[in-house]
Protein backbone atom coordinates (compact mmCIF):
# COMPACT_ATOMS: atom_id res chain seq x y z
CA UNK A 1 0.00 0.00 0.00
CA UNK A 2 1.10 3.34 -1.07
CA UNK A 3 1.20 6.41 1.57
CA UNK A 4 0.64 9.51 0.34
CA UNK A 5 3.66 10.62 -0.41
CA UNK A 6 4.78 8.11 -2.44
CA UNK A 7 3.35 8.48 -6.47
CA UNK A 8 3.98 6.72 -9.60
CA UNK A 9 4.18 10.24 -11.53
CA UNK A 10 6.65 12.66 -11.67
CA UNK A 11 7.35 16.03 -13.05
CA UNK A 12 11.48 16.79 -14.22
CA UNK A 13 12.00 20.50 -13.77
CA UNK A 14 14.76 21.95 -16.00
CA UNK A 15 15.29 25.71 -15.20
CA UNK A 16 17.37 28.22 -16.43
CA UNK A 17 20.71 28.21 -15.08
CA UNK A 18 24.16 28.61 -16.80
CA UNK A 19 22.26 28.38 -20.11
CA UNK A 20 18.17 28.58 -20.66
CA UNK A 21 16.55 25.51 -19.06
CA UNK A 22 15.78 23.63 -22.72
CA UNK A 23 19.27 24.09 -23.74
CA UNK A 24 19.93 22.35 -20.19
CA UNK A 25 17.28 19.48 -20.81
CA UNK A 26 18.91 18.94 -24.19
CA UNK A 27 22.16 18.75 -22.65
CA UNK A 28 21.09 16.03 -20.09
CA UNK A 29 18.76 14.21 -22.70
CA UNK A 30 21.17 13.50 -25.02
CA UNK A 31 24.13 11.90 -22.01
CA UNK A 32 21.02 10.27 -20.58
CA UNK A 33 21.92 11.54 -17.58
CA UNK A 34 19.92 13.68 -15.22
CA UNK A 35 21.50 15.08 -11.40
CA UNK A 36 19.65 14.26 -8.36
CA UNK A 37 20.79 17.00 -5.90
CA UNK A 38 21.10 16.53 -2.08
CA UNK A 39 18.05 19.29 -1.25
CA UNK A 40 15.60 17.87 -4.35
CA UNK A 41 12.15 17.73 -3.40
CA UNK A 42 10.43 14.48 -3.85
CA UNK A 43 13.59 12.35 -3.28
CA UNK A 44 11.28 9.77 -2.03
CA UNK A 45 10.00 9.15 -5.32
CA UNK A 46 12.74 8.69 -7.70
CA UNK A 47 13.08 5.14 -8.17
CA UNK A 48 13.20 2.73 -11.23
CA UNK A 49 10.02 2.84 -13.05
CA UNK A 50 8.38 6.23 -12.04
CA UNK A 51 6.75 7.57 -14.97
CA UNK A 52 8.39 11.43 -15.87
CA UNK A 53 6.86 14.07 -17.47
CA UNK A 54 9.63 16.68 -18.60
CA UNK A 55 8.91 20.50 -17.98
CA UNK A 56 10.54 23.32 -18.65
CA UNK A 57 10.60 26.50 -16.44
CA UNK A 58 11.97 29.61 -16.63
CA UNK A 59 12.12 32.49 -19.62
CA UNK A 60 13.82 31.24 -21.84
CA UNK A 61 13.19 28.98 -25.15
CA UNK A 62 10.15 26.73 -25.12
CA UNK A 63 9.55 27.72 -21.38
CA UNK A 64 6.22 27.20 -19.87
CA UNK A 65 5.94 23.81 -21.30
CA UNK A 66 5.99 20.13 -21.20
CA UNK A 67 8.34 18.84 -23.89
CA UNK A 68 9.07 14.95 -23.67
CA UNK A 69 8.38 11.85 -21.89
CA UNK A 70 10.24 8.79 -19.69
CA UNK A 71 10.46 6.19 -17.69
CA UNK A 72 13.66 6.04 -14.98
CA UNK A 73 15.88 2.95 -16.10
CA UNK A 74 18.51 3.27 -13.53
CA UNK A 75 19.35 5.16 -10.40
CA UNK A 76 23.41 6.31 -10.66
CA UNK A 77 25.84 6.48 -8.10
CA UNK A 78 27.32 10.13 -7.94
CA UNK A 79 30.99 9.06 -8.30
CA UNK A 80 30.17 7.28 -11.48
CA UNK A 81 29.50 10.75 -13.23
CA UNK A 82 30.90 14.04 -13.32
CA UNK A 83 29.56 17.13 -11.55
CA UNK A 84 26.85 18.91 -13.60
CA UNK A 85 28.00 21.75 -15.05
CA UNK A 86 24.97 23.49 -15.57
CA UNK A 87 24.57 24.05 -11.84
CA UNK A 88 28.10 24.26 -10.27
CA UNK A 89 27.07 25.43 -6.46
CA UNK A 90 24.59 22.17 -5.94
CA UNK A 91 26.09 18.93 -4.72
CA UNK A 92 24.80 15.77 -6.75
CA UNK A 93 23.50 12.88 -4.63
CA UNK A 94 22.95 10.54 -7.49
CA UNK A 95 21.87 10.56 -11.31
CA UNK A 96 18.95 9.52 -13.17
CA UNK A 97 18.55 7.51 -16.81
CA UNK A 98 16.10 6.98 -18.68
CA UNK A 99 14.21 4.42 -20.89
CA UNK A 100 11.45 5.20 -23.70
CA UNK A 101 12.55 8.61 -24.26
CA UNK A 102 9.95 10.19 -25.95
CA UNK A 103 10.46 13.66 -26.85
CA UNK A 104 6.75 15.29 -27.80
CA UNK A 105 6.34 16.62 -31.67
CA UNK A 106 4.43 19.38 -30.26
CA UNK A 107 5.30 20.98 -26.85
CA UNK A 108 2.41 21.35 -24.76
CA UNK A 109 2.04 24.94 -22.82
CA UNK A 110 0.70 25.03 -19.65
CA UNK A 111 -0.97 27.88 -19.78
CA UNK A 112 -3.06 26.30 -22.35
CA UNK A 113 -3.93 23.11 -20.07
CA UNK A 114 -4.01 24.63 -16.43
CA UNK A 115 -7.56 24.20 -15.91
CA UNK A 116 -7.24 20.63 -16.65
CA UNK A 117 -4.39 19.86 -14.09
CA UNK A 118 -5.28 18.50 -11.25
CA UNK A 119 -2.03 18.76 -9.08
CA UNK A 120 -1.74 22.49 -9.29
CA UNK A 121 -4.56 23.33 -7.13
CA UNK A 122 -3.62 27.66 -7.10
CA UNK A 123 -3.88 28.44 -11.20
CA UNK A 124 -2.93 32.15 -10.87
CA UNK A 125 0.72 30.61 -9.16
CA UNK A 126 1.06 27.23 -11.15
CA UNK A 127 5.17 28.35 -10.99
CA UNK A 128 5.02 27.64 -7.40
CA UNK A 129 4.58 23.89 -8.45
CA UNK A 130 7.68 23.52 -10.57
CA UNK A 131 10.22 24.86 -7.86
CA UNK A 132 13.13 22.20 -6.94
CA UNK A 133 13.62 20.23 -9.74
CA UNK A 134 11.30 17.64 -9.07
CA UNK A 135 7.72 17.53 -8.09
CA UNK A 136 4.44 15.35 -8.12
CA UNK A 137 1.78 14.48 -11.08
CA UNK A 138 -1.04 12.68 -10.23
CA UNK A 139 -2.18 10.28 -12.72
CA UNK A 140 -5.01 12.00 -13.79
CA UNK A 141 -3.22 14.63 -15.44
CA UNK A 142 -0.34 12.83 -16.07
CA UNK A 143 -2.94 10.86 -18.82
CA UNK A 144 -4.18 14.05 -20.08
CA UNK A 145 -0.71 15.01 -20.97
CA UNK A 146 0.30 12.08 -22.12
CA UNK A 147 -2.81 12.08 -24.19
CA UNK A 148 -2.35 15.45 -25.67
CA UNK A 149 0.94 14.42 -27.81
Amino acid sequence: MKTNIETDYLIFVSSDGKKNGYDIFTDRIKKNLWPIYVKTPQLINVKVEKKIIFYIAGNGANSQQFVASAIIDKIVDQKDTNSDPNQEFKQILFNVKFRDLKRFNKYINIKDHIDKLNFIKNKKYYGLYFQGGICKIDEESYTYIINKI
